[in-house]
């Protein structure tokens, strides 16, 4: 069975194919968040930090497009993930999500599938790169 944040960008493209597109673009959101969160706890790990010290680490938030986690990601993966050539993407995706959370814009079917492949793509690589530190 894939990591549930596969099973929610499966999700988020159903979403889309049925039309749903401002409900796909917050699911695929979701789902970068929890790879996101699935990162920090992998690269957390070696560090040996009790779980009170996590709990004071981590953030609250898994969104890479938050500065504070980001420069955490960035210090845990030694990864300069807003130099990525997906990252204007990734940006443009959160953003688009914030906006329909928060002010009741809607996504066109355009703009969804653009959120979808701009996650899809974080995804890949934040999964990658966590694949290869935990081994």
């Amino acid at each position: 069975m894939p990591p549930y944040y596969r099973q929610l960008l499966d999700t988020a493209k159903r979403y889309m194919e049925q039309g749903e597109h401002s409900v796909a673009v917050i699911v695929a959101q979701t789902a970068c968040e929890l790879v996101t969160e699935f990162a920090f706890e992998t690269l957390i790990r070696p560090h040996g930090l009790t779980r009170k010290e996590r709990e004071q680490l981590l953030p609250r938030n898994y969104d890479l497009n938050n500065k504070r986690v980001n420069a955490l990601y960035v210090v845990l993966s030694k990864d300069k993930i807003k130099a990525r050539s997906f990252w204007e993407g990734y940006t443009t995706h959160a953003n688009l999500r914030h906006a329909i959370v928060h002010k009741g814009e809607q996504a066109t079917a355009q703009q969804a599938k653009a959120s979808l492949s701009a996650a899809s793509t974080l995804i890949t690589h934040v999964e990658a790169l966590t694949v290869a530190a935990a081994n």
